[in-house]
């Protein structure tokens, strides 16, 4: 009876168990994901609300040129050859501002960065002097590309009066920041406001240490659906870009880079807005990644993100003007800036039309050194490690009327090229981290192993036990009532307690001993 009750119980833990175990399977991710998700939320005094108004991560931008050896021998018709120089590294301080909380559950800011050049990590100084095109009047000269003859040929006489020629020598420093330029002067005055500039210095970054790249609305979580959280709901108080020839292409969609939504799989497809881009770039699954002891997963544009209509029928709304469209591997933004003959690539002409890397020497495309890449802690959305890369090309028109540009081939030229992210977390970020993305999964599986295991155990030894009593079967421990006939040991109980019956030995089995009897007081010696 007690057995039959020890069976019971055991049969009743063990199926506790497996229902446990079962549970920890359906309800322990979300459960823990509601917790990380709650903490998520962007409120004003929050912690999560001041390491994303100021991120305690220090991101550096690192500039390539490419300086032109053989400046004379392209203006007669040769390939250009390109000596890549740098990084010149410029440390970046990132701080959101003109912050305004909205009761529709969104919050509108803008990001504004300062820049500071690090002589340690960079190859040479901000005196370096590089030689690169002319890309004001490249610019004036692509304007007037399809203008009447009679304008060009007034263009080539005041080109000549200004002296411009196809390429300047510059110091970095001039290059980045900005240096006078007649042209842009002259263009202040002659062009419709659309497109003019909208200062008469020229520098790649002319005018933007310590500024912001624009006004952005995004969604805080606080209405309870994170699958929107930090999503851009406006850019500029619009809706839309204005950009290109649909709303696909014009759809603000994905988040800035600096988070996105959380509980992110293999199978998601993000999206990242840059103003500077003009675009939302989108974003696919390459790998896990371990990353400062975080699990996360490594998220690139795909190889048809710069792919023609061809190649890629989604990016025909981006050919603007065309066709021809911008073939594969470039990308076109002159349509938002200015008109400017601006090509953007991946660097070194990286997954573009082999025809363009062809055309220059100096150039050689590595996955590793020239791909885009974004490492994401899935489980929060977090970036772990980043490095946007881009290459500004200027698309070089041939202009025949235009006495300075009267030999130069038209060519896709390469300018520069940039990597700006993110190689290193802060300590207490980490450990953050480190908790929400590698704990959880170790606890679960702990506990998924302990509750099936014990579990299935308990309930496959009641089985046994109960298929060795039925079958009375000889299992040591759980069938203490087996029962053996025929020469061995038989169990049986008399009054309660149970006897040990030995068999009658081998030897006299089956004979009879006629000088005994039974009584043997009376058998004769």
């Amino acid at each position: 009876m007690r057995r039959s009750v020890c069976l019971g119980c055991f049969g009743v833990l063990g199926v506790l168990l497996l229902i446990v175990g079962a549970i920890v399977v359906g309800l322990f991710d979300p459960v823990v994901d509601s917790f990380v998700y709650k903490e998520l939320v962007l409120k004003k005094d929050s912690d999560i609300y001041e390491k994303w108004r100021l991120p305690p991560v220090v991101p550096h931008l690192l500039i390539y040129f490419f300086n032109v050896s053989n400046k004379e021998e392209f203006q007669l018709g040769d390939k250009p050859v390109l000596q890549e120089v740098g990084p010149y590294c410029y440390r970046e301080h990132w701080e959101k501002v003109n912050i305004t909380f909205h009761d529709n559950g969104t919050v509108s800011y803008e990001t504004q960065k300062h820049y500071y050049f690090e002589r340690s990590k960079s190859v040479g100084s901000e005196d370096d002097i590089i030689t690169t095109l002319n890309i004001p009047m490249m610019t004036a000269v692509s304007k007037w590309r399809f203008a009447a003859r009679l304008a060009k040929l007034a263009l080539s006489s005041m080109l000549e009066v200004l002296k411009e020629k196809p390429f300047v020598t510059r110091s970095v420093k001039d290059l980045m920041w900005g240096y006078e330029d007649p042209l842009l002067k002259i263009a202040k005055d002659i062009l419709p406001p659309g497109q003019r500039l909208p200062y008469d210095r020229f520098g790649f970054f002319v005018e933007r240490n310590g500024s912001t790249d624009g006004l952005l609305n995004v969604f805080t979580g606080e209405d309870g659906d994170m699958s929107r959280y930090t999503l851009i709901d406006t850019f500029n108080h619009q809706h839309k870009l204005n950009y290109w020839l649909d709303d696909s292409c014009n759809a603000l969609v994905g988040t800035d880079g600096s988070s996105f939504p959380p509980g992110i799989s293999e199978k998601d497809r993000l999206y990242m807005f840059n103003d500077n881009l003009c675009r939302s770039l989108p974003l696919t699954y390459k790998h896990d990644v371990d990353d400062f002891g975080v699990n996360g997963m490594r998220f690139s544009p795909p190889p048809d993100a710069f792919g023609n209509a061809s190649v890629n029928p989604e990016n025909l709304c981006f050919c603007v003007g065309g066709p021809p469209c911008a073939g594969t591997g470039l990308f076109n933004i002159s349509s938002c800036k200015f008109g400017s003959p601006t090509i953007v690539s991946w660097p070194h002409f990286y997954q573009a039309d082999p025809k363009y890397l062809n055309a220059v020497e100096g150039l050689s495309p590595n996955a590793d050194k020239h791909g885009f890449y974004i490492d994401i802690a899935p489980r929060s959305g977090a970036p772990l490690r980043a490095q946007a890369r881009l290459q500004i090309n200027i698309a070089v028109p041939y202009v025949p009327e235009v006495k300075v540009m009267s030999r130069l081939r038209e060519i896709i030229f390469p300018v520069l090229w940039f990597s700006d992210g993110v190689t290193e977390l802060p300590e207490d970020l980490l450990e953050l981290l480190q908790f929400s993305e590698n704990v959880p999964p170790v606890v679960k599986s702990s506990l998924e192993l302990a509750f099936f295991v014990l579990g299935g155990v308990f309930v496959l030894v009641v089985c046994v036990a109960m298929l060795a009593g039925h079958f009375d079967l000889p299992v040591p421990y759980l069938n203490p009532s087996y029962t053996h006939k025929e020469g061995k040991v038989t169990r049986t109980e008399q009054n309660g307690i149970e006897q040990h019956v030995p068999p009658p030995k081998p030897g006299l089995m089956g004979h009879t001993n006629t000088l005994v009897s039974d009584q043997p007081e009376n058998d004769r010696a």
